[in-house]
């Protein structure tokens, strides 16, 4: 592309992981990281239990991140993707006490069923889904996984661009990165793909004119961005399938800003045809010196563990309640 986007810096952005494959009320929080518990106003009573019992969060694959972005004290609020259960996100945002009617705009990472599903609750709870969406044109194909049988097994629950649209939702349809909550916040767009070793999953297929054909690429892959003042950027990543590092170098490249503050969300490191790029996904991340890494749902217990290892002063553990904050210096100016 020709030129940078002026990303203007904020002062805060928190990060809240409301739908994810890991559930952990035991971990720890840490200097920006807190681990957030369900509100007492919600308590499961029964015969069988001797007292009340507070509803506990609830998992499963896919992921879903509430993302508040301040800057020179107007506060904006992003759902970045959905989750994969119908009722989990709207289980989970009830026990944080948290309305969806609070968020100013929708971006999704991708349209893998994972990544959107929790929108069904959502729309079941206001009954219209008045709010902006902003999302690859892409993300509507239908899309599956071929076998090691040769066969294709489809994922089902593609988005509908005539049922969002009935739903009241702003689409905002586009390749390219673009802005959303007053310019706070930057959808990457289309994933420039940079390196030599993420270089996608043939197994992937998508539906074009009624038939199956390759897509290793999932182009319809994209992150959201935020510039911390005196810190750099906070790269959120859905799955990665563009691949952690390509979106975090897309991300530098378009806003012309280097350093790396926090790194969020899915590698796509847990299937065993991706474990052999990990040595070289964990070496361009260490280049970075990213100051959080919180890998996510996809990213594997394999990578997680390896990042760890490689990364610990930095590593965060991710999980549902997760709520991580990043700030600007007390005085630090753009």
């Amino acid at each position: 592309m020709n030129g940078t986007i002026d990303l203007k810096a904020v002062d805060k952005v928190e990060v809240t992981t409301l739908y994810e494959n890991l559930v952990d009320s035991n971990a720890l929080g840490q200097d920006a990281v807190r681990r957030l518990s369900a509100k007492g106003s919600n308590n499961i009573v029964s015969k069988l239990l001797a007292d009340e019992r507070r509803v506990p969060f609830v998992g499963g694959h896919g992921l879903s991140m509430l993302v508040r972005v301040t800057r020179n004290g107007i506060t904006r609020t992003v759902l970045f993707d959905a989750g994969g259960s119908p009722g989990g996100l709207m289980h989970n945002l009830d026990c944080l006490e948290i309305s969806p009617r609070d968020w100013n705009c929708v971006v999704l990472s991708h349209g893998h069923w994972d990544h959107v599903m929790g929108l069904l609750g959502v729309e079941k709870r206001l009954g219209k889904l008045a709010m902006p969406l902003t999302l690859h044109p892409d993300a509507y194909l239908r899309r599956g996984v071929k076998d090691a049988k040769g066969e294709i097994e489809a994922g089902g629950g593609n988005l509908s661009r005539r049922g969002l649209r009935d739903a009241g939702v702003e689409l905002i349809e586009t390749r390219d990165p673009s802005f959303v909550i007053e310019g706070m916040a930057l959808v990457t767009g289309q994933v420039e793909r940079t390196n030599d070793f993420e270089t996608g999953w043939p197994a992937h297929y998508a539906e074009r004119d009624d038939e199956f054909e390759p897509d290793p690429l999932i182009c319809d892959d994209q992150g959201l961005v935020v510039n911390v003042k005196g810190k750099g950027l906070v790269v959120l990543s859905g799955c990665g399938h563009a691949g952690i590092v390509n979106t975090v170098n897309h991300a530098r490249s378009i806003t012309g800003v280097d350093d790396v503050h926090a790194v969020i969300g899915g590698f796509h490191l847990g299937p065993p045809f991706f474990h052999d790029r990990m040595p070289k996904v964990i070496e361009a991340l260490i280049e970075m010196q990213p100051d959080i890494l919180s890998p996510a749902h996809c990213t594997g217990y394999r990578a997680g563990n390896a990042i760890f290892h490689a990364l610990p002063n930095a590593f965060v553990q991710n999980g549902v309640g997760t709520h991580i904050t990043l700030a600007a210096d007390d005085g630090e100016g753009e």
